[in-house]
């Protein structure tokens, strides 16, 4: 049985995965109909309906689905294996991480050029991912994440815990410096993170009914990048994580709002890794996890 090219199924798995032929296309930088005709050569040549049609959108038949995720990892390993030897024809080998994008903003490329002086040999690819996937069906070597455990089914472990969040503001906010009470923060505008609406109210209110509801009024965001930049930029107060903003409160961009802070919240969650443990990828993820382990180690010690 003569089988599909390589290009065939890799317009049939994005295909799959957008949920439309214009977008594989754009993807593959091929025409949509050079896509269309591929699909439908292939269900011709086996007798199987791959998609359903309605308008402009398609969707996996049941035997569609069945042959996508059959395939799919197979593609994804040749995509891995042709990276890797590129990268070994030039002396590199490549990490391909997925990593929770506030970690890899805060914490992780800030002291990649630690690792990029120790192992000159290791080149370092980071994709930002926020929620859990499997880990095995994926192109990444390891992934770093927020949570309460170690994924499930994986090999892994946990870098540190979040830790206290305070109060922070730009130096130059207007009136900062006659903060003296958490009743007094109440009376300026406040920065939430999209994701965590309850930090102000639990900080400032606990069982504090109206405090709680004026803690709950202020700007959202939905990335804590730009809970960050608009806290930097004086937009109001934001209540932070100090193992993510130790950058900011070094250069002064970012000053505690009160001095005493022993009552700051501690959030229920971590920061872990899990990883590949096959043999190809053992010779680059053990020297990437001993350099976070110390990185994980001096920077606790620095917040």
């Amino acid at each position: 049985m003569r089988l599909p090219s390589l290009i065939t199924l890799q317009m049939l798995e994005a295909s799959a995965r957008h949920g439309s032929f214009a977008r594989a296309a754009e993807e593959l930088s091929v025409t949509e109909s050079a896509v269309y005709r591929q699909i439908v050569a292939l269900e011709q040549r086996y007798g199987v309906c791959f998609f359903q049609r309605a308008k402009k959108r398609i969707s996996l038949t049941s035997e569609g689905a069945r042959y996508v995720n059959e395939i799919r990892e197979q593609l994804q390993q040749i995509e891995r294996a042709t990276k890797e030897l590129a990268a070994r024809a030039g002396g590199k080998e490549v990490v391909e991480l997925a990593v929770v994008p506030t970690f890899a903003a805060q914490w992780l490329i800030p002291r990649l050029s630690s690792f990029a002086r120790q192992y000159p040999r290791l080149l370092v690819n980071i994709t930002a991912r926020a929620d859990p996937f499997h880990l095995h069906d994926s192109r990444f070597d390891a992934a770093i994440y927020f949570g309460h455990a170690v994924w499930p089914g994986t090999t892994g472990s946990c870098l540190f815990s979040e830790g206290p969040s305070i109060p922070v503001c730009s130096p130059s906010f207007p009136k900062h410096e006659q903060v003296l009470t958490r009743q007094d923060v109440t009376k300026l505008p406040l920065i939430h993170l999209a994701s965590r609406p309850d930090a102000w109210p639990n900080w400032l209110g606990g069982d504090n009914e109206d405090l709680r509801l004026a803690a709950s009024q202020g700007s959202r965001f939905d990335l804590f990048t730009m809970v960050v930049s608009a806290a930097v930029s004086g937009l109001g107060a934001a209540l932070l994580p100090k193992i993510l903003i130790h950058s900011e409160l070094e250069r002064g961009l970012l000053v505690p709002l009160l001095r005493d802070t022993q009552d700051d919240i501690v959030q229920e969650g971590s920061y872990f890794i899990s990883h590949r443990t096959d043999q190809m990828t053992k010779s680059k993820i053990d020297p990437f996890l001993s350099w976070l382990v110390e990185e994980s180690e001096s920077g606790m010690q620095l917040t």
